[in-house]
């Protein structure tokens, strides 16, 4: 039997999920014909299948080698570099997977998650979206595109992309913790609730449904059943950091400080490196009148992560409580330097800076701080007029929500939904010009955002 007969004899193997058998047909063509590439491509796949990861890899990088435009190796080489979690060399493969057939849905999903992953959100939207016009009736790529969206702050489109992969797989539990996930960011809480609590009824053992269930009651509000959720997820499972962490947050807004401070500190023990555990174990140390304790746990989640904007004002405050007015300022200055929008910082700059008699230094940060609250005020005046026209446009009351999302974006122009919806209900009357100059405006503000019926 010849190279190309053992070869086909392979191929019906590998149709039939005979990975042994399509394996050593594969390697007796390539015993005839060493530069066969797509039989030691095949030979690959077929070793993945066996297990053998490291030999696959060993034979889709020999078949590229043989023939560097085998779109499949490149492929299959990408797939299983994600796989083993070498996300520089799955990168690599996929972006020259996706050069040679842009078209192929499969190599778009996989580029895009491997992007995500390694905090290229933005591309990683671009090329689930590619994935989607090839084949949009993948469910995992609805969802794993809504994910990213949410990641990006674009709650509706996020919450649009998992209803499709959820209407895709209504089965799947991990689409509709996503969802939920969602919903709860977007205030609907007893929709997220349910969702959860319908994933457990399923499988009870689900941890991160549980655990969301818990994060749920807490963003509602309803403290004892957080509390006593997340009492659960840590009888279940005792080396969760997480909901200790979050365990504490609940008992704290419940004014139980002792309870607080030992889940906070049980969850530094399980994860040092967990920032906001040792930021919210501060907070606690703080209200019960312990500043020096406070100081060095704010210290600690700085350590963790330096760019903590909240951990560096908080340690400013009680700086400048101790009357360490050099130390605070420095605090203050490192907070608006990573948040320079917050009124706060700028206002509390200000006062140290008067008391220290830099009265010009102190008269600027006072100016920004007033500036910088008008503009908060704009923005919630704004979003309550976005919610009020949205609402409308859905209920098919076009010009009284044009009128609202005007205000909207009179009130807060940056905000990238609020031109996004006007521009939905600018073409729903016919103002097709100047839908469009609102659509830019909203693509231009947040590039991640797809205008319906248009191709990008």
């Amino acid at each position: 039997m010849g190279a190309a007969q053992l070869y086909a004899r392979g191929v019906e193997l590998e149709r039939q999920q005979n990975w042994a058998g399509a394996a050593a047909a594969f390697e007796a063509a390539l015993g005839q014909a060493p530069d066969m590439a797509r039989a030691c491509d095949r030979l690959g796949f077929a070793l993945g299948q066996l297990g053998r990861t490291a030999d696959a890899i060993a034979r889709f990088r020999q078949a590229i080698t043989l023939s560097p435009q085998l779109f499949d190796a490149h492929y299959h080489l990408g797939a299983t570099l994600w796989w083993t979690r070498d996300l520089d060399g799955a990168l690599a493969a996929l972006r020259r997977a996706v050069e040679l057939d842009p078209r192929h849905a499969e190599a778009q999903y996989y580029l895009g998650v491997v992007l995500r992953e390694r905090g290229d959100t933005l591309g990683a939207v671009e090329h689930l979206r590619a994935s989607i016009r090839q084949n949009a009736a993948i469910a995992r790529t609805h969802m794993q595109l809504g994910v990213a969206l949410q990641t990006l702050g674009d709650l509706d489109g996020a919450e649009a992309s998992l209803r499709k992969a959820r209407a895709l797989d209504p089965d799947s539990d991990d689409i509709a913790n996503s969802l939920g996930l969602v919903q709860m960011h977007l205030g609907q809480g007893e929709t997220a609730i349910a969702a959860f609590t319908a994933i457990l009824a399923r499988h009870p053992d689900y941890e991160a449904a549980r655990h969301n269930l818990g994060t749920a009651y807490l963003h509602k509000g309803d403290l004892a059943r957080a509390i006593e959720t997340f009492r659960d997820v840590t009888r279940r499972n005792p080396r969760n950091a997480e909901a200790f962490y979050n365990l504490g947050t609940a008992l704290k807004q419940q004014d139980d400080f002792e309870a607080a401070e030992a889940a906070l500190r049980t969850a530094t023990e399980l994860d040092p490196a967990l920032p906001e555990a040792h930021f919210t174990l501060a907070v606690v140390l703080w209200q019960t009148g312990r500043a020096e304790p406070a100081a060095a746990a704010l210290r600690a989640a700085i350590a963790r992560k330096d760019d903590y904007a909240e951990a560096h004002y908080m340690l400013g405050t009680i700086l400048r409580q101790q009357g360490a007015a050099a130390d605070a300022i420095a605090e203050f200055r490192r907070t608006i330097a990573l948040t320079p929008r917050s009124a706060e910082a700028h206002l509390s700059l200000g006062q140290m800076l008067e008391r220290s008699g830099d009265t010009t230094g102190a008269s600027a940060a006072l100016a920004e701080a007033a500036r910088l609250n008008a503009e908060k005020a704009n923005e919630q005046a704004a979003a309550f007029a976005l919610s009020r026209g949205a609402d409308k446009l859905r209920r098919g009351e076009v010009r009284a929500a044009i009128a609202e999302l005007k205000d909207a974006v009179r009130l807060a122009p940056h905000l990238a939904r609020a031109h996004y919806q006007l521009a939905l209900a600018l073409r729903r009357q016919g103002a097709q010009v100047d839908a469009r100059s609102h659509f830019a405006e909203a693509q231009r503000l947040a590039p991640w955002i797809e205008i319906p019926g248009v191709a990008r």
